[in-house]
């Protein structure tokens, strides 16, 4: 393997560590709250079909789905004809919840990634999300 490209992972790695880092508190991950409600503002997911998105357990996304759940930030609904399969949907305290919770990480990304352009952010993006589609 090309030593560049161990170079990459590695940083991914941390660039990791160092967001989820920003958002870890009382040992709550705020940054896995934030992507399942950032995902549910798009489309409604089962709680499969999201848990193969975000690339994590069945079993522990049941567990933080049950949080939120209890939060009053997302509800199950059935969809007509089909009531075994049940979608996750966000509350209006839910749709609140992402969009002030947004607005702060808005501002973390402008100081996370103030010495990039926006040419260079337009070029990487694509790129990133590319490797894990």
């Amino acid at each position: 393997m090309n030593d560049m490209r161990v170079d990459f992972l590695f940083t991914l790695y941390f660039i990791g560590r160092k967001v989820r880092g920003h958002y870890k508190q009382e040992n709550k991950d705020l940054m896995l709250t934030a992507a399942i409600l950032h995902l549910l503002q798009k489309k409604e997911y089962t709680l499969s079909e999201l848990a193969k998105i975000m690339y994590s357990k069945l079993s522990s996304l049941s567990e933080k789905i049950s949080e939120l759940e209890q939060e009053g930030f997302i509800k199950k609904i059935s969809k007509e004809g089909d009531e075994r399969e049940q979608y996750l949907s966000l509350t209006t305290e839910g749709k609140k919840r992402i969009e002030k919770t947004l607005s702060v990480m808005r501002q973390y990304c402008l100081e996370f990634t103030n010495n990039l352009t926006q040419g260079e952010l337009q070029t990487v993006t694509p790129l990133l999300k590319k490797m894990v589609a």
